[in-house]
């Protein structure tokens, strides 16, 4: 097979599994030719910035070389997708306070069921990922990945699985982070619905708590908005510096 079209593929394949599993890019509502559109344009781009072309001797070495170019970028895809997984689980950790978790609802973006906080926390991080022009950092890692992995070497050390731990670690932070301010004020109403109870007990609190912790969840989200979203935006540098960290895990 011609070394051309071997490196062509080889760009293209790493380029399209990132598109399919990176927040921003792989929206099930976009349509499949924008997305194979952005990759082949992508792909040409890469193309021209690599001196040297790969060549397989054959066909096993050739899928060897495919299947770890995919592995690649679905892993930096991965990174991402782990950011704002740990935003969206800050909204169904308030949900599952105030009592949303049993109403949730359908997710075409995703195709699962998913929580109502936990899908408007992304939807905004996701607005805030395209404002902050946070997606064009994550595009050039992308295109910077193919001078610090290349398309012929690859390697799997240690610290890339440490290296991904302390990422689930830092993640669940980000997540209790975010969700503590409405969380702790679900947890308040709580203690004064069980003040009330106690101290009048006509009041049926179990008719009354569901609808009051809703609404005062629902305020306090409008009042903490500005600095959650302060708070999504100092975030997104890191994936910069994650993305960074987990190529250089692979060459050393």
């Amino acid at each position: 097979m011609n070394s051309i079209l071997i490196t062509f593929i080889l760009i293209f394949a790493r380029i399209s599994s990132f598109m399919v599993t990176s927040p921003g890019f792989s929206l099930k509502q976009a349509p499949i030719v924008l997305k194979v559109g952005l990759s082949f344009f992508l792909s040409v781009i890469v193309y021209s910035m690599i001196p040297e072309k790969v060549g397989a001797a054959n066909l096993i070495i050739f899928s060897f070389l495919v299947i770890k170019e995919i592995l690649v970028g679905i892993a930096l895809g991965f990174v991402v997708q782990l950011i704002f997984s740990s935003i969206e689980m800050a909204g169904q950790l308030i949900d599952f306070q105030v009592g949303f978790s049993m109403g949730s609802v359908y997710d075409p973006s995703v195709g699962i069921q998913a929580s109502n906080y936990g899908r408007l926390y992304y939807w905004i991080a996701l607005v805030l990922f395209f404002l902050s022009d946070m997606h064009h950092i994550v595009l050039q890692n992308l295109i910077n990945s193919f001078q610090m992995v290349p398309l012929n070497e690859a390697g799997f050390m240690g610290n890339t699985v440490e290296g991904i731990i302390r990422l689930f670690i830092e993640m669940f932070q980000v997540s209790f982070m975010l969700a503590a301010p409405v969380v702790l004020v679900a947890f308040v109403t709580d203690c004064v619905l069980g003040i009330v109870s106690r101290s009048v007990p006509q009041i049926n609190v179990l008719m009354l708590g569901m609808p009051m912790k809703i609404l005062v969840s629902f305020i306090f989200i409008l009042l903490f908005l500005p600095n959650f979203m302060q708070l999504v935006t100092n975030i997104f540098p890191e994936i910069d510096r994650y993305m960074k960290e987990f190529l250089d895990s692979l060459v050393r």
